[in-house]
């Protein structure tokens, strides 16, 4: 079973093991816009619904033994910014990727203060709107009360897989867009840059894309009628996956991904 949480909508499909379609489902939602730049999702009423409503959805129209469904894999928006406290509960709606543009003072502070240079040589990447860690530093600047009850900063699929299996996770394609907080060469959370934006103990740990981080418990069970114990992989951003569903795994291969927003993935050397 995989599910795509996207801008406008949800998508799900449920496939054999020769890659065949067996069913699909859509859910269409919508954003909130609450300030000119100001992007967002209710990660509740949005994410993990729609997740809810296609599993339901089908598991009966297939209908299948939930118990025959081998694995569950989820992608979504990203990176999106999306504080929990130590129950798990969503503080405020996620802010979403590189159409929210909030955190242009914050991109300008990072980049005075660590150099443009340094940063593009340990995380590999600029930083733009796309970048979750300027907005994370715009919920600690601008939402203190928000940023002091936070546990962890999560972000689209990483939140539906901590609804599945209670596990906090991320992948590290995921996590490279949490610039410039992660390491692109060792893959790991940079203790250095941390100080300046939130501490790497409220950053999840990095997973491999495919990698099983858990199992689906008895509470998700419940809710989407899955069955419990079902193994859920880490998932990553819709990006990463629609580049590997078009094709794209030898160096030199690109796609153009027209969506909500429009932009070109190719592989490289480096």
């Amino acid at each position: 079973l995989g599910v795509d949480i996207g801008t406008y909508s949800s998508k799900g499909v449920l496939v054999n093991k020769d890659g065949q379609v067996i069913i699909t489902h859509v859910v269409q939602h919508g954003m909130d816009m609450p300030k000119p730049g100001h992007f967002e999702h209710d990660a509740e009423k949005i994410w993990w619904h729609d997740f809810v409503e296609i599993a339901k959805n089908i598991l009966t129209k297939s209908g299948i033994d939930p118990k025959q469904i081998l694995g569950i894999g989820t992608s979504g928006i990203g990176s999106c910014v999306l504080p929990i406290d130590a129950q798990g509960r969503p503080l405020r709606p996620a802010i979403l990727y590189g159409i929210d543009t909030r955190a242009t003072k914050e991109i300008e502070y990072l980049e005075n203060v660590l150099g443009k240079h340094e940063i593009f040589r340990k995380s590999e990447t600029q930083l733009t709107s796309q970048a979750s860690g300027p907005k994370i530093l715009w919920i600690r600047n601008n939402e203190p009360a928000v940023y002091e009850k936070t546990r962890w900063f999560l972000t689209s699929q990483a939140y539906l897989v901590y609804k599945l299996t209670g596990v906090v996770s991320i992948d590290i394609y995921t996590a490279s867009g949490y610039a410039p907080l992660f390491n692109a060469y060792n893959f790991r959370w940079l203790e250095d840059i941390a100080p300046y934006i939130t501490p790497t103990d409220r950053l999840p740990k990095a997973y491999w894309s495919c990698e099983i981080v858990g199992k689906v418990t008895a509470k998700a069970a419940r809710e989407t009628g899955l069955a419990k114990g079902t193994p859920v992989i880490a998932g990553t951003t819709d990006a990463a996956a629609e580049a590997l569903s078009a094709g794209v795994s030898e160096f030199g291969d690109m796609m153009l991904m027209c969506g909500s927003s429009i932009f070109f993935i190719m592989k490289t050397m480096e």
